[in-house]
């Protein structure tokens, strides 16, 4: 690959700053002198990159950065969309980077090879503040600078250990002695600054941090009576009533949450968080040891390089490892966890928060801790029950050692929307499962099926042979693109400087391959088309075979894991109505009717396809009229 002329330079860093002596703006300027030796352009300020570093934002211009994200993770925004454009854009000749573990921290060292190979091999220049590593040719690769490269990049991936290992010996050191490993402080409590004597020097704000020799950061009680007021709310309510009640009864009174106002990041999505009271929230507020003026470390353990233990950090296991190898969180026993006394006296009755655990684990039952079951045959109709109420999907619910399905919106908002309508999982199984039978078995069914297969079968053959039209214009498309070749033949010869040779040459090569790519489909579609066989009969046979396999499976109603997998294959999905009606002295919401559908028929309801999650609730989609067509059973 020929080297670019000098033009343009991009900058890119990976979570600058913090972790080594020099700042996000030293870097960017040291890469505006590099430009200016290298006698290129680059469009980057020192304020430029701080800016975006405390707004999250992966590119600007030239700079690119991604911020608080893992060195051994190799595919991230800023660094995708550097590439991309270092490959896309021809004007850009150097890339700026301060190090190589700036670059990547590999698990395997050849990976961070591979992404420096990638641009070099496209013409691109890599400085480093200490090496500067020019484009590749196609002749044979220096062996001495491969070695290199393997050795920084393997020894970058060490240093993750390294640092993970000062981490957990100084957050175990820290948490011996009560003081705060790092985090926000729960609700209830605040963060501030103290001597190693317990001595308090001045509270801090969220995001503030300090490095002062000989001082620590512990978590006190907030002076506000309003948050304490619902804390006491909160553990008198748990001793009578379900977590999800108590967040819903806060929800309506439209009490402060823990995060109200605040913003947060999920998968790289900056939002503003809802407001909303949840059960979890409600519950861990209940168990915090900090209202038994204990301090806890240790509590779940979630690295990918080394774990916690109360002595000392140790590697992962198979037991740390999901079944696609990636590392799980893990909730450690309590007996392995740290302990110490805090600085501060029991804010709430010790008795009654004990009384609140022992309540809230016997509610919890076996199932506390435990992951949501994701065994096929334990869920056949997941993502294909519907509330036509509000457009959400029914979620799966343990019941009565069977299971049911529930509206989604009810339990995300914690009955906070809609209503909580629910139907019987087996019931409403076995209902499909008829639905199919009726759909399969019905006389003439087969006969339709097959003279429709072999309708579409002499469809999709007609339309493999093109159109004599096609083929003209594939013939003047052809003749077109060998006149522009030859002109840019020409232009070869009669170019008057390397640069303008390049130029044309790429032109050249562009129009070459224009034009094997059209001959290839001229050549095709100048061929005799395979002539239609009368009868179709090894593709309808075939589909037939697949619809007599059906049928016996649609009447083996207990094999569920067989039978999601039917419902898969047909694309069936039932459409629930509800209506009020009387249970005892109580009104309960009953099903009243609904819609079965199959294939690509369309939904009888607008279907709510916004996020599911119960921080982004986004209000009930208008509500269509319920009918029926082609493919749909009514009930």
């Amino acid at each position: 690959m020929a080297t670019r002329a000098p033009q343009r330079g991009l900058f890119y860093t990976r979570d600058s700053g913090g972790e080594h002596e020099n700042t996000p703006g030293e870097y960017v300027r040291w890469a505006m002198r590099a430009a200016g030796v290298h006698g290129v352009r680059f469009a980057g300020t020192p304020d430029q990159l701080e800016r975006m570093i405390r707004t999250r934002v992966w590119r600007e211009g030239d700079v690119f950065v991604d911020y608080g994200v893992k060195g051994n993770q190799l595919s991230r925004r800023g660094l995708d969309a550097m590439l991309q454009t270092a490959e896309t854009e021809t004007a850009v000749s150097h890339v700026f980077m301060p190090r190589r573990d700036r670059l990547a921290r590999p698990d395997d060292p050849l990976d961070g090879v591979q992404i420096e190979n990638r641009l070099r091999q496209r013409g691109v220049t890599l400085v480093y503040m200490d090496l500067v590593l020019a484009p590749l040719g196609r002749g044979r690769r220096d062996m001495g600078e491969m070695i290199v490269g393997l050795i920084d990049f393997d020894k970058a991936g060490k240093e993750r250990r390294d640092l993970a290992e000062k981490l957990l010996y100084s957050q175990l050191k820290l948490a011996r002695s009560g003081f705060s490993t790092g985090g926000r402080a729960p609700y209830g409590f605040c963060r501030w600054q103290v001597k190693e004597d317990g001595t308090p020097v001045r509270q801090l704000e969220d995001g503030d941090w300090t490095k002062r020799a000989g001082h620590h950061a512990v978590w006190l009680p907030v002076e506000d009576e309003q948050v304490w007021a619902t804390i006491h709310r909160i553990l008198n309510l748990l001793e009578t009533t379900p977590a999800s009640q108590v967040a819903a009864l806060l929800t309506r009174e439209k009490v402060p949450s823990p995060d109200a106002g605040r913003e947060r990041t999920d998968r790289g999505v900056r939002h503003q968080t809802s407001g909303v009271w949840h059960q979890v929230t409600i519950t861990n507020i209940a168990r915090n040891p900090l209202l038994r003026a204990v301090v806890e470390y240790g509590r779940r353990s979630m690295g990918d390089v080394l774990r916690f233990t109360k002595l000392q950090p140790r590697e992962l296991t198979d037991d740390d490892l999901r079944t696609d190898g990636k590392p799980k969180v893990i909730v450690n026993p309590v007996a392995d966890r740290i302990t110490a006394p805090t600085r501060f006296a029991p804010p709430v009755e010790l008795g009654q928060v004990e009384r609140v655990i022992q309540v809230l684990d016997h509610r919890a039952g076996t199932q506390r801790g435990k992951p949501r079951a994701k065994d096929p045959a334990r869920n056949p109709l997941g993502c294909r029950v519907f509330d036509c109420g509000c457009g959400w999907p029914m979620y799966r619910q343990p019941y009565n050692g069977s299971f049911r399905y529930a509206c989604g919106l009810y339990q995300q908002s914690h009955g906070a929307e809609c209503k909580h309508n629910t139907v019987d999982g087996v019931q409403a199984t076995r209902f499909l499962l008829s639905c199919v039978r009726q759909r399969i078995l019905a006389p003439g069914f087969r006969d339709r099926l097959r003279k429709r297969l072999e309708e579409l079968a002499r469809n999709e053959r007609a339309q493999a042979s093109p159109a004599p039209d096609a083929a003209a214009a594939l013939e003047a498309s052809v003749a077109e693109v060998r006149r522009k070749r030859t002109l840019a033949e020409e232009n070869m010869a009669l170019a008057a400087t390397p640069d303008q040779f390049r130029a044309i040459s790429k032109v050249f090569d562009q129009l070459q391959q224009q034009e094997r790519t059209l001959d290839e489909q001229l050549r095709t579609s100048r061929q005799e088309p395979e002539p239609v066989r009368t009868t179709t009969g090894m593709d309808v046979d075939a589909a037939l075979a697949v619809l007599d396999r059906l049928a016996p499976l649609a009447a083996e109603p207990e094999n569920l894991g067989a039978v999601g997998a039917l419902f898969t294959r047909l694309n069936a999905r039932m459409f629930f109505r509800f209506a009020p009606a009387s249970w005892g002295k109580r009104s309960v919401n009953r099903v009243s009717g609904g819609v079965v559908t199959f294939g690509m028929t369309p939904p009888p309801i607008t279907l709510y396809d916004g996020p599911t999650g119960r921080r982004a609730l986004s209000g009930r989609p208008d509500i269509q009229p319920v009918g029926s067509g082609d493919g749909c059973v009514n009930s």
